[in-house]
């Protein structure tokens, strides 16, 4: 576990009214995580809750054994996508405990399910205060954390979907016009530069840190891991309509990276909904049926909402005994 500490220096100034306050501090922040650790609880049993009927048929149709293999699978994909965030802020500079930076990832991830999905990013640029770091640099590491996910996600979409079948390469040549834009996207100086320029027009202060190499093809080397675990996700419930091989999970592992980020891309669709389905029920049902392809993309949206919930919950823990 790693428990160095933040070297970032990018500050905010406490409030005059959270200086006055006549709260003991350690009793305002254990009550504090208790309220957020019962909403985070509440709040994910709730979404849970609303696709139940979803849930019901998915595991009616594609039998508990696959569903709860492929549940494992979506939850080792999110830890995954989890590990491009911290790689990222490592890359930065910014170095809290492996445990708080998890939790306040995973916590915040529950927002991406209300309307707009920039709700992750508001809740993590106010969680970086406690780590002495600016919410501009907060802005700048979340980011950099959907371009690192778009990017990859396309990046593997374009490698994989050609290849897939072998009507692949007419249906998906324009993907690999994008490799080369992406790989320009990827290299550690753009968007902290672009950044930059940005606050510059708008009168703020840069963003002051950068971006290290190593930190970057770290978040890219956990996207791709990200996106093979996603793959074999969908690849196991597609076994419950037809024979999977190598080219099945090519198919799948593209599909998801893609359907991804889109998903992200299209940022008013909470958490991709609809836009992801829709990729994965093209990208599949050439494999093994419209219908049942659509099946797999509504099993895929549900587990990967409990393996949210699940992480967020033990988030949301994890941050409450850090805190004590």
């Amino acid at each position: 576990m790693d428990d160095q500490p933040v070297t970032a220096t990018h500050t905010d100034p406490v409030s005059p009214a959270e200086a006055g306050s006549s709260a003991p501090p350690s009793l305002k922040k254990r009550l504090l995580k208790i309220g957020l650790a019962l909403v985070v609880v509440l709040g994910g049993a709730y979404l849970v809750w609303r696709e139940r009927d979803d849930l019901a048929t998915a595991v009616r149709e594609l039998s508990a054994t696959r569903f709860a293999v492929a549940g494992a699978l979506a939850v080792v994909g999110t830890v995954l996508i989890g590990q491009i965030w911290v790689a990222l802020l490592h890359g930065m500079g910014i170095r809290p405990a492996l445990r708080d930076s998890h939790s306040v990832f995973y916590v915040s991830q529950l927002g991406k399910y209300l309307p707009g999905s920039v709700w992750p990013v508001v809740a993590q640029m106010q969680f970086g205060l406690r780590w002495g770091v600016a919410r501009r640099t907060m802005l700048g590491a979340n980011i950099l954390f959907m371009v690192v996910v778009v990017a990859s996600g396309i990046g593997v979409g374009a490698l994989l979907l050609p290849w897939s079948s072998p009507e692949g390469l007419s249906r998906y040549w324009w993907l690999l016009l994008l490799l080369v834009p992406l790989a320009v996207c990827l290299h550690p100086r753009v968007v902290p530069g672009m950044l930059d320029w940005l606050f510059a027009r708008l009168g703020r202060e840069p963003l002051g840190v950068r971006l290290t190499a190593r930190g970057l093809f770290t978040a890219i080397g956990w996207a791709v891991l990200a996106w093979v675990a996603f793959g074999l996700h969908l690849a196991v419930m597609m076994q419950s309509y037809a024979s999977v091989g190598l080219l099945e999970v090519a198919a799948a592992t593209g599909g998801m990276a893609l359907a991804w980020a889109a998903g992200i891309a299209f940022i008013p669709a909470p958490a991709g909904t609809g836009i992801r389905e829709a990729l994965l029920a093209l990208t599949l049902g050439p494999f093994i049926g419209a219908p049942e392809a659509l099946t797999v993309a509504l099993a895929s949206r549900v587990l990967l909402l409990v393996a949210d919930v699940v992480l967020a919950g033990l988030g949301a823990v994890a941050g409450r005994r850090t805190s004590a």
